[in-house]
């Protein structure tokens, strides 16, 4: 068995990070892996790889590919056509990056910007305003980690990558026009679930759910959400939301990594890392870690 594996294994069985954890580190380990096999020899002008080093992109310069930043500094003032990460390092950041922002181990000031894909931060620190993020966002705060990832990845840090809160895996995905779970039935899959409607009374568990629109009525359990409109009258955990309209009832509840819509109703509860709307109103609560928004009308 890979050494780097066990000791993953190792850290499962004795507790110190979760399955979902260790399963997207196996997967990382096994990605760099393919990397190294695959690309040892080749050099691609369009991924920038620098370690130890401080690179800048001014506002109104343009650098075209991914850029790979390794116990280094960036400053990011203009536009990155690409991906940016950045591993056991800083960051300062007012710009726009076209692809993914992916941040292990490190310390961030944010000062704006935009960023188009994902921003994924894993054991890092970050202070000043928040970027606009039009993708998923995932906060990952366990230590552990970062110095898992400093061990496994930093190497090889091309070689692996995050997609919407998770490290990028194959599924199955299940397609339906309107799936609804009876109360007192349970619907439960690994895999993604995209619908038009989805309505759940009992409860499911599943991957990624997407559809138009989605009434948790029971429980839902699932990786992140994507959808027009999200009514909770029940329980709702997942990684991320991300949707146009969420109701939450007075009796409803969201639990999240991140949350981000245009109007949310609140008079239920939101525990959330970091909530992301334009306007926010109602009689509920709120647990977040930051609240960006337009209009704020809670409890008023």
């Amino acid at each position: 068995m890979n050494e780097e594996i066990r000791k993953v294994l190792e850290a499962l069985k004795n507790g110190e990070i979760t399955t979902e954890e260790a399963e997207a580190l196996i997967e990382a380990i096994k990605q760099r892996e393919d990397y190294k096999d695959e690309n040892f020899e080749s050099s691609d002008e369009n991924v920038e790889t620098k370690v130890g080093e401080i690179t800048v992109i001014e506002e109104g310069e343009v650098f075209e590919g991914d850029i790979n930043i390794v116990n280094g500094e960036a400053v990011i003032k203009g536009i990155v056509n690409g991906d940016c990460s950045i591993v056991m390092g800083k960051l300062t950041f007012s710009g726009e990056v076209k692809g993914d922002m992916n941040i292990v181990g490190s310390r961030v000031k944010w000062n704006g910007g935009v960023i188009d894909g994902s921003l994924n931060i894993v054991a890092s620190k970050e202070e000043g305003t928040p970027p606009k993020v039009k993708g998923g966002l995932t906060r990952v705060n366990n230590l552990l980690l970062k110095g898992l990832f400093k061990v496994f990845l930093k190497p090889f840090l091309s070689g692996f990558e995050i997609k919407n809160g998770n490290f990028k895996k194959s599924k199955k995905t299940q397609k339906f026009e309107t799936l609804i779970v009876e109360e007192g039935k349970e619907f439960k899959t690994d895999d993604d679930i995209v619908a038009e409607e989805v309505i759940v009374k009992g409860k499911l568990a599943c991957g990624n759910l997407k559809a138009d629109k989605i009434r948790a009525i029971g429980t839902i359990s699932c990786g992140n959400i994507e959808t027009e409109e999200l009514i909770v009258e029940g329980t709702v955990k997942t990684g991320n939301v991300k949707a146009e309209n969420i109701t939450v009832y007075q009796d409803g509840s969201i639990s999240s990594g991140n949350v981000h819509a245009e109007n949310i109703e609140l008079n239920g509860v939101i525990s959330s890392g970091n909530v992301t709307c334009e306007v926010i109103w109602g009689n509920g609560k709120l647990n977040a870690g930051w609240l960006n928004c337009e209009e704020n009308r809670l409890n008023k």
